[in-house]
C-alpha cells in the first residue's frame, strides 16, 4: 500500500469476478493499494469515522484499519450470507444477510453491539426474501432495501427506527429491483433501482423529493462523499470484460464526473463490482 496523507480522500471498490479483492484508489483514480487478505466474494463496503474499512464477506464481516491490508477484526455471521454492512453513530453494526443458511427463501439483519464480534440480536420484516443493501443515518435509524419476492416491482425500503425491531415499517417506496441505499447530507435517502437505472432521493417518510440521477447502467452499491456533493456508484460489469466498475456523479446535478475503470495495476483486475465506499465516510455517520 502506498503511503497516503491523512487528508487524502480515497475510493474503495470491491470485486469477486476472477479474484476477491478491494481496490484502493485516490479520488483521481490512481490506484494506491489492493486488499486481498481474508476476502472471499467481498460485496458491501462501509468506512467508519476512524477510517476503518468494513467489508461484507462471504461468511463474515472483516474490518481493516485505515491504510491496512490485513483485517484487524472479524465479525462472525452464523446465520446467513452477508451482502452489506453499516455502522451507526453509537458503534452498533448491522449486517444484511442476503439470505439465511437455514432457509434460502428468507433473509434477515444481524445486529452487533459495539465491540461484539458475534451477533447480539437480529431484525426481520414480513416476507423478507432478499436483503441486498442497508444503511444507517445520523440519528441511528436503519434503512434496508429489500425484496419481498422474485418479480419485478417486489422491491421496497423498510425503516427500523433507532435500529430496533419495534416500529419497523415500509416507507411505501416501490422499486423494480433495489440496489444501494445511503443517506445524503440533507437527511434524505438516496436509493438505486437496478432495472430503472436511477438513483432517486426520497424524504425519510418515503416521499420523493424530485431529485434523481439517470445512471445509464445497473448500479449496485453507492457511496456519498463527506461534503455530500459526489455520489459514487458500483456499476454492473460483464465478467468477460474489464470495466467500467465505478462511476461518480455530482449531486444533486447528476453530471457524470469520472469513470473508474478496472484494469488494476496492482494484482488482479476488478470485474464484478458490487460495493463502493469513500474515505472520509459520510458526515455524521
Amino acid at each position: 500500500m502506498k503511503a497516503v496523507g491523512a487528508r487524502t480522500q480515497l475510493v474503495y471498490m470491491s470485486s469477486w469476478g476472477t479474484a476477491s479483492v478491494v481496490d484502493v484508489l485516490t479520488m483521481n483514480g490512481e490506484q494506491v493499494g489492493q486488499i486481498t487478505s481474508g476476502l472471499v466474494e467481498p460485496q458491501g463496503l462501509f468506512v467508519d469515522a476512524k477510517g476503518s474499512l468494513w467489508v461484507a464477506n462471504f461468511s463474515n464481516v472483516l474490518v481493516y484499519p485505515r491504510g491496512g491490508l490485513s483485517p484487524s477484526t472479524t465479525l462472525s455471521d452464523p446465520v446467513g450470507y452477508p451482502g452489506d454492512v453499516t455502522v451507526c453513530p453509537d458503534g452498533t453494526a448491522y449486517v444484511a444477510d442476503f439470505y439465511n443458511y437455514s432457509n434460502s427463501s428468507a433473509a434477515s439483519i444481524q445486529v452487533y453491539a459495539h465491540g461484539s464480534a458475534t451477533p447480539t440480536g437480529n431484525l426481520d420484516y414480513a416476507n423478507d426474501f432478499r436483503n441486498p443493501f442497508l444503511t444507517c443515518d445520523a440519528g441511528g435509524n436503519v434503512f434496508v432495501a429489500l425484496l419481498t419476492g422474485e418479480s419485478v416491482g417486489d422491491g421496497l425500503v423498510v425503516e427500523f427506527p433507532h435500529g430496533k425491531q419495534k416500529g419497523a415499517k415500509s416507507l411505501g417506496i416501490v422499486l423494480q429491483s433495489p440496489g444501494g441505499i445511503k443517506p445524503d447530507n440533507a437527511g434524505n435517502l438516496l436509493v438505486t433501482d437496478l432495472i430503472g437505472h436511477t438513483i432517486t432521493e426520497y424524504a425519510e417518510n418515503g416521499s420523493p423529493t424530485g431529485r434523481s440521477i439517470a445512471t445509464g447502467a445497473a448500479t449496485e452499491g453507492i457511496a456519498v462523499s463527506r461534503n455530500g456533493r459526489i455520489v459514487l456508484g458500483a456499476t454492473a460489469a460483464d465478467t468477460t470484460q474489464q470495466g467500467p466498475v465505478g462511476i461518480s456523479w455530482s449531486f444533486p446535478g447528476g453530471k457524470q464526473l469520472r469513470v473508474y475503470t478496472c484494469c488494476s495495476r496492482i494484482g488482479p483486475p476488478l470485474q464484478v463490482n458490487e460495493g463502493v465506499a469513500f474515505y472520509p465516510g459520510q458526515k455524521g455517520i
